[in-house]
């Protein structure tokens, strides 16, 4: 099965719409990853984007070490600091519009200048992932095409994330536990990946790893887990890693990620599917070892996800008994 390349051209054309929402649907459906062509995104303003990440990733410790991630997930993280010691750094530019130019002290004094920048690019993104959605909800059939999309405010809760990676080079290889970037799926609903070369496994439908292609000028998307259990099943999370394999320890890697998800009091209750005659409904959802059950919230959710995916692999569960009554009852 080849992997899915998608020309996304005629998105906002009522004639092409439809057809392109059935092949998206269907990519998300039996790979959870799909490369978009002719994106809405200038170029331009991705290589400028990747250009402001190197010049980041080249300062000195002294420039990036004190501002740490913190839980609006702005903030610099080192190589080898996170739980599982994964090789990569990451910056991450969080929150809603006008949140990164109040929270300055926050962010290491390099992106002071470029906020304009960063909130642009963000803003464009979400756009874009705005358009999947209403794709999702048009393949579906759904009574209402803005159904996953109205739920995912720019706005909204801590807003969306921007996170900024450099696999760095080194003359010599790490001790064999580490790893680039451990297996995992994504925790929120649509993630937008701009890479400059290729280096990303999934893991494939019939359950092997194999390389995610690199194109230039297309976006890699992938679904997460929030998305994946609100559909009810119809759409797939997938595992995703970056390996010594595939980036050698000599060889420098930059992607950026750009993380779409629900308002932090969206409901999730699992879309019904028809199987056997009678109607469906999708529970003991294992998300990277939390199980999650219908009627969480997506904060609920994300809360215990942060918290636990680089822990000590015990399960967590979410139960919840009832549909919480506040946020967006779907």
């Amino acid at each position: 099965m080849a992997f899915p390349v998608i020309d996304i051209s005629r998105i906002d054309d009522p004639e092409a719409q439809l057809d392109i929402a059935l092949k998206i649907t269907e990519a998300s459906r039996t790979w959870g990853f799909l490369l978009l062509k002719n994106h809405p995104i200038p170029n331009e303003d991705v290589d400028a984007m990747f250009q402001l990440g190197r010049d980041f990733f080249n300062l000195p410790p002294a420039g990036k070490d004190s501002w740490p991630i913190n839980d609006k997930y702005m903030g610099y993280n080192a190589p080898l600091s996170d739980r599982r010691k994964d090789d990569k750094a990451s910056m991450w530019l969080a929150g809603k519009p006008g949140q990164l130019q109040n929270s300055l002290d926050a962010l290491p004094p390099f992106w002071h200048a470029h906020i304009d920048e960063v909130e642009a690019f963000k803003h464009a993104c979400h756009a874009l992932v705005v358009k999947l959605l209403v794709c999702f909800a048009l393949a579906m059939e759904l009574p209402d095409r803005n159904f996953f999309a109205k739920a995912h405010g720019e706005a909204e809760g801590d807003g969306n994330q921007l996170r900024i990676l450099s696999y760095p080079a080194r003359g010599n290889a790490p001790a064999d536990k580490i790893t680039r970037m451990s297996p995992h799926s994504d925790s929120g609903s649509v993630t937008l990946l701009f890479q400059t070369c290729a280096g990303l496994e999934v893991e494939s439908p019939s359950g092997e790893w194999m390389p995610a292609p690199h194109l230039d000028d297309h976006i890699l998307v992938n679904l997460g887990d929030a998305l994946a259990f609100w559909s009810g099943g119809r759409l797939r999370a997938t595992k995703h890693r970056v390996t010594f394999g595939t980036v050698p320890h000599d060889v420098e890697r930059i992607s950026m990620a750009y993380f779409g998800a629900a308002s932090h009091d969206t409901v999730l209750q699992p879309l019904k599917q028809e199987e056997g005659g009678e109607a469906q409904v999708l529970r003991d959802y294992n998300a990277n070892g939390v199980v999650i059950q219908p009627g969480v919230t997506v904060g609920e959710y994300l809360k215990v996800i942060m918290n636990n995916i680089y822990g000590n692999g015990a399960m967590h569960q979410l139960v919840v008994e009832t549909p919480k009554a506040h946020g967006i009852a779907v």
